[in-house]
């Protein structure tokens, strides 16, 4: 009887073990990590020029920088218990946006990371929704696209 009461503990263990995690939530330190911007209110960011994508990179000290579809920002995160996240002490180049989807891009982007966001981090999406837009990113190791300068 024990033989079969271990046999049995032990194959609920491996049928466990063999279900594909999914990662909800996040951890703060989850965020610290170069993020690719992929999507904008769900629909693919497209940039034809230049070839660096829009992206930023969130840092150990919570200084984030990144490229905006025209211009290069920086800033300091600010992360709340209630998962929300924003940039703050925002500073940028001053480069002319040539193209609409650029400076669309651009627009949305800057003005999106200065508000807070509700965070949601699942299986290495990173989805920051403020009031106006959802703003999807990848990390730059999966999304196989240049880290952003």
């Amino acid at each position: 009887m024990k033989k079969l009461l271990k046999a049995g503990i032990l194959s609920a263990f491996f049928l466990v073990g063999c279900e594909q995690e999914v990662q909800t939530g996040f951890s703060k330190d989850n965020l610290k990590d170069n993020w690719v911007l992929t999507k904008i209110d769900g629909k693919d960011v497209n940039i034809s020029e230049p070839r660096t994508p829009p992206g930023m990179t969130i840092g150990a000290d919570w200084k984030v920088a990144g490229f905006s579809g025209c211009n290069r920002f920086f800033g300091l995160v600010e992360v709340t218990e209630e998962s929300k996240l924003r940039i703050t002490a925002m500073g940028s180049t001053k480069m002319a946006c040539i193209q609409d989807d650029q400076a669309t891009v651009e627009s949305i982007m800057t003005k999106s990371l200065q508000k807070w966001n509700s965070i949601a981090l699942e299986n290495n999406i990173l989805t920051l929704t403020s009031e106006q837009h959802i703003l999807t990113f990848m990390p730059e190791a999966i999304s196989g696209s240049e880290p952003p300068q």
